[in-house]
């Protein structure tokens, strides 16, 4: 491999749910080669290590990759000769309480989603904000999305597109049946406790990792401490370009 050959070490990885090796930590970039979902799983590795992420695209165009295959080399040179910048995204800290007790935590990038299950109805799901209640919503479900997010399942159900580097907090119904139907943007510091009133229902993590719910599962979703570093070079696209050319539709 060209990099190796230039002196580089390489540590491969698998994004299959296996743990990141701790040498991991000492690594000055972390490269996912494939498109948005891989980047999403890499994120979760890396982003307590603080290791910046360059993405690599090997599709469609994509909204957090920053590069293309054939650019890599280029862009490679600029990283090792600190030609770059570090733009910082904020995560999603996600508790699923069952009685009180912790049954999983885990970081997302995109967002945290509760969706009715197999029965074809509405879920009614109590939202507080920082401990005060604030609406029971009726739907077929509930998104809290980050600024990333904003562009991926929030938006196609309604929610506003926000620029990555915000740190706030989004929440959107997916559905909603004679409830409150608009988007609601929170502060960085406030809390969601989303309490879950029916069931089948299903939590999921950047549509990547689910968990079955019960009913009276709490889903306590906040900013995480960790975030999402991502290094740009000269080659990145600006968002504002990906999102006219993704989703405006403004194509020359």
């Amino acid at each position: 491999m060209k990099l190796r050959l230039h002196g580089h070490e390489i540590l491969e990885q698998a994004l299959d749910g296996t743990a990141v090796p701790a040498e991991a930590a000492a690594a000055g970039l972390a490269c996912a080669f494939g498109g948005d979902g891989t980047v999403l799983r890499l994120a979760r590795a890396v982003a307590p290590l603080n290791v910046p992420i360059l993405g690599v695209n090997l599709g469609r165009l994509g909204f957090l990759t920053a590069t293309t295959l054939e650019q890599f080399d280029a862009a490679i040179a600029d990283i090792a000769a600190g030609r770059f910048e570090t733009e910082v995204r904020a995560m999603l800290d996600a508790r699923l309480v069952r009685n009180k007790n912790d049954v999983a935590r885990a970081l997302a990038l995109n967002d945290v989603v509760i969706a009715r299950g197999a029965h074809v109805r509405s879920i009614h799901i109590a939202v507080r904000v920082d401990g005060e209640p604030l609406i029971v919503y009726w739907a077929d479900g509930l998104i809290v999305a980050t600024a990333t997010g904003s562009t991926a399942y929030g938006f196609s159900v309604g929610g506003p597109l926000i620029l990555p580097t915000s740190r706030s907090l989004t929440i959107v119904p997916i559905a909603p049946h004679l409830s409150f139907s608009n988007a609601v943007v929170f502060e960085p510091e406030q809390e969601l406790d989303l309490e879950v009133q029916d069931e089948p229902a299903v939590l999921s993590l950047d549509g990547q990792e689910e968990h079955e719910l019960k009913q009276a599962d709490r889903v306590i979703v906040k900013r995480a401490e960790a975030v999402a570093r991502f290094a740009r070079t000269a080659h990145a696209r600006p968002f504002v370009e990906l999102l006219r050319e993704k989703i405006l539709k403004e194509l020359k």
